[in-house]
């Protein structure tokens, strides 16, 4: 019973969804009938008379139109006078018009939907239940035995089957059928049903039959079922096609017998197959490929060791025939057609997936998978809608060869299907790669082929040394280099940057392979040279970003390499002082650091026309950091600090050293004039380096490791020392890139606060200078002094006096009101601080002196400005 209700059920779908289509092709072809039976009539009628259209009956289309006097015009269709031409011998009389097909309302197609079609389908799944409970009733009151029971039953199918065919005839009853085609078909489709139902019967409840019996029963109701389907369309063919595929289970095929089971599905397959290419129905070959798929994967699950070779040449024939037979029934269902043809393939493919391992990947499952393989790629060949189909292919086979690594099936032949699917799949993508419309896909197999494969073989375990894999990897580099020479004159393909970057990172990998790993970084630029100098042939900006990525990978390879270099920067940041035993070997970093870093800048240089001018300045930034990253580790070698007594007696003067080279070497690039293509990068290196000069000055020698809080010796002389040298150098520099600022015309603010930085500068230098006076070489540890403090008065006047004569001298407004400030400062801290510790004479004469100092200066200093007639608030810049 549930057999019969899930038939029902079916049958039920498909009539539904197939009868709006069916009721469509009918109405055109009647009212085709209907406009010529109007233009036979029209020509027997007089030609001065209007003449109207009546819609012919359904029961004739040979009935003539009456007169106008004697036509009832239906509402819809109003009548229309055909015009004629005055005055003319001979008037031309418009053709007849085909009358409109009325839109029908949403309310009118759910009419039509619930009171038209259904009932006349649900009344064929009645009359099969009619005749199962006509059975149930003579099994429930004894009236009949089995035998009579399935004779009783076998009648009443073939009675509806012929009620379906000659219906037609019968007096006053024949027109019913005529009237509504759908009703034979409902009444076939159950009468097919009813002898399905019968067979099953028959044979399993009864055992009446016997399999040989039941087998040719179920074929020759198939049979019937799709010649009736000739006529009586879809719904008898599904019937036909779901008997024919319940026979073996009717007749009992099992794991037993696995070879007449697959005959018959085949001889049945290619049944139905012929059949769907003559109606040209597309959906009846792929119910057909869906019923021997199932067929097929339920044997895949059984326990049929020595027949699973049959099993895999049904699958591979199958998925053969199901995709030609799709590709000549013309119909996709709006579905894109390489979709519709390709769904044969693609389940023959996953079962063959499915089958591999169950086989143990024996010969004969490679073999079926690489049948399958060069039929889509034949397919592909002639309908380049079909090319995706390929790719398909191509990733179920790379998939299977990895499920046989990953099984540790890595013997001969899992070795020699991966090669033979790369080199069939690579040698067709690039046999056709240059085709008009798909060549863009058969490239793209041409690269994926042998890349994925290699790529996959890396999961098995072959114990092979690095140069093999290194030999490997040139190996596939070089067909994905053809592919890139071959489509370099494509400009709207993007299958060349694609070839060239597999291959770039192919060789990168050889490269790698090959040689030793402090090499790595010269093999990343050396690959970016490469693709820098193909992207300024094929002019190609995809390559060009390629190379720059390439860079980038070198760079942070050197960045990698010199991790203790980076580690010693680090410690240097954070204040530590034993910075040699951080730091790496100098001869490592040769080939590591400074060789590539070299390489960097001049690749900026030479291919500066194919990077973009921010990329250029990148690469070229990249390039200069490593190399002063590797003259960092240089400088530090010749004093090897190490020891917290080590760094007391020569940080300073290392740290002096170093700092004074970055700013001249920031001065020098800024100030000379360069050539315009080094203008703009040497003028950011400069930056870079006065930048950085300044950062030391300010985080080390003013903050960090200031010698003030840190025991540093600065030396015994009282002015030739390290800090007042240092800080009066300091001082001297911020003054000189004030003038590179104002000659590069940067604006005022760069300029005052350059200059600001240099007078701060210079205070700092006098009181180092004061205290380095008063206590010596070091002037972390001992307390401050009354006579110190009275030198720092006296020292940072003489310095706002200087100020103050060298701002009046070249008018600079920034170093007289600087000079004011500073002896405004002096002149509170003298009276505030100094003058509170002195007694006595001492204190008078302090006083005095001041006071005679301070008003010289302010007349002077008044009546020159009077004289010069030049405000205070001038900023004239000397």
């Amino acid at each position: 019973m549930e057999f019969i209700l899930l038939t029902g059920l079916i049958v039920l779908t498909v009539l539904v969804f197939d009868g709006r289509k069916t009721i469509q092709y009918l109405r055109t072809r009647v009212e085709d009938l209907e406009s010529r039976v109007i233009q036979l009539g029209s020509s027997e009628n007089d030609p001065e008379v209007d003449r109207v259209a009546k819609p012919a009956q359904k029961t004739t289309f040979a009935k003539r139109a009456k007169p106008p006097a004697q036509v009832s015009v239906p509402a819809s269709k109003p009548i229309e006078p055909e015009l004629e031409t005055p005055d003319i011998a001979h008037p031309v009389k418009e053709p007849p018009q085909e009358p409109a097909i009325p839109t029908l309302s949403m309310a009118k197609r759910f009419e039509d939907l619930i009171g038209g079609k259904l009932p006349i389908w649900i009344g064929g799944i009645a009359l099969i239940f009619a005749g199962f409970f006509l059975v149930r009733f003579s099994i429930e009151s004894g009236l009949f035995g089995p035998t009579a029971r399935c004779i009783t039953a076998t009648l009443f199918g073939l009675l509806l089957i012929s009620f379906a065919e000659f219906g037609h005839r019968i007096p006053r009853f024949g027109n019913i059928f005529n009237d509504d085609l759908r009703i034979g078909h409902s009444i076939t489709g159950a009468g097919i049903a009813v002898l399905y139902a019968t067979l099953y019967m028959a044979s399993e409840l009864y055992g009446l039959l016997g399999l040989t019996s039941s087998l040719i029963g179920v074929i020759s109701v198939t049979i019937l079922a799709f010649i009736l389907s000739q006529k009586h369309g879809p719904p008898t063919a599904i019937m036909g096609l779901l008997g024919g595929f319940a026979a073996p289970y009717v007749a009992g095929l099992g794991p037993e017998s696995v070879a007449p089971l697959l005959i018959y599905l085949a001889v049945f397959t290619a049944g139905v197959f012929g059949l769907a290419m003559y109606r040209g129905w597309a959906w009846l070959a792929l119910l057909a490929t869906g019923g021997s798929a199932l067929w097929s994967t339920a044997l895949l699950f059984m326990d049929l060791a020595g027949d699973m070779s049959f099993v895999g040449l049904f699958i591979t024939l199958l998925a053969i025939g199901g995709a030609l037979t799709v590709s000549r029934t013309g119909t996709s269902f709006g579905i894109p057609k390489q979709i519709i043809q390709s769904i044969p393939l693609g389940v023959g493919l996953l079962q063959l997936l499915m089958l591999a391992p169950l086989i143990e990947f024996s010969l004969m499952g490679w073999l079926f998978f690489g049948v399958l393989s060069i039929f889509a790629i034949a397919l592909a060949w002639r309908d380049s809608t079909m090319t995706p189909s390929v790719l398909g292919a191509l990733a179920l086979s790379m998939a299977m060869v990895a499920m046989a690594f990953v099984t540790d099936k890595n013997g001969t032949f899992e070795t020699v299907a991966a090669i033979g699917f790369a080199v069939l799949f690579g040698m067709a993508g690039h046999f056709w790669a240059m085709r008009e419309k798909d060549g863009w896909l058969w490239a793209l197999c041409g690269i994926l082929a042998p890349t994925g494969m290699l790529a996959i073989s890396t999961i098995g375990d072959f114990g092979w040394n690095d140069r093999l894999w290194g030999a490997l990897c040139l190996l596939v580099a070089l067909p994905n280099a053809l592919m890139a020479w071959r489509t370099k004159n494509l400009q709207q393909s993007k299958i060349m940057p694609l070839a060239t970057a597999v291959t770039a990172i192919l060789l990168a990998i050889a490269l790698w392979l090959w040689t030793a790993d402090s090499v790595a970084a010269i093999v990343a630029i050396l690959i970016a040279a490469a693709l820098a100098f193909w992207a300024r042939f094929t002019k190609r900006t995809a390559i060009a970003s390629q190379s720059l990525l390439a860079v980038l990978s070198g760079g942070l390879i050197m960045l990698v390499s010199s991790y203790q270099l980076v580690a010693t920067l680090a410690a240097s940041l954070a204040g530590e002082t034993d910075l040699y035993t951080h730091l790496p070997s100098v001869l490592p970093l040769v080939t590591e650091l400074a060789l590539p870093a070299a390489a960097l800048v001049g690749l900026a240089y030479l291919f500066r026309d194919i990077f973009e001018k921010s990329s250029s300045r990148l690469v070229g930034l990249i390039g200069i950091l490593g190399l002063v990253g590797f003259s960092y580790l240089l400088f530090k070698q010749p004093l090897a600090i190490g020891p917290i007594e080590s760094f007391v007696a020569y940080g300073f003067a290392e740290r002096i050293v170093l700092t004074n080279l970055c700013a001249l070497s920031g001065w020098w690039l800024l100030w000379r004039r360069w050539p315009e293509k080094l203008g703009g990068p040497l003028q950011i290196l400069g930056l870079v380096f006065a930048g950085l000069a300044l950062f030391r000055f300010i985080y080390f020698d003013l903050m960090l490791l200031s010698p003030t809080n840190i025991k540093q010796a600065l030396g015994p002389a009282p002015f030739a020392n390290l800090g007042t040298l240092h800080y009066t150098a300091a001082a001297l520099w911020l003054w000189l890139f004030t003038k590179t600022a104002v000659k590069a015309d940067s604006g005022l603010a760069p300029v005052r606060s350059l200059e600001i930085g240099s007078l701060l500068a210079a205070v700092a230098a006098v009181m180092v200078t004061v205290r380095q006076a008063v206590h010596g070489s070091d002037i972390a540890s001992p307390p401050l002094s009354s006579t110190e403090t009275y030198l720092y008065s006296a020292g940072l006047l003489l310095l706002a006096i200087a100020w103050l004569a060298r701002g009046i001298q070249t008018t600079n407004a920034l170093l007289r009101i600087s000079g004011l400030l500073l002896l405004t400062v002096v002149t509170f801290k003298v009276f505030l601080v100094d003058a509170a510790q002195l007694e006595g004479i001492l204190r008078i004469l302090s006083f005095l002196g001041l006071g005679i100092a301070l008003i010289g200066i302010g007349w002077m200093y008044g009546k020159i400005m009077k004289r010069d007639g030049v405000p205070l608030e001038t900023a004239v810049t000397d």
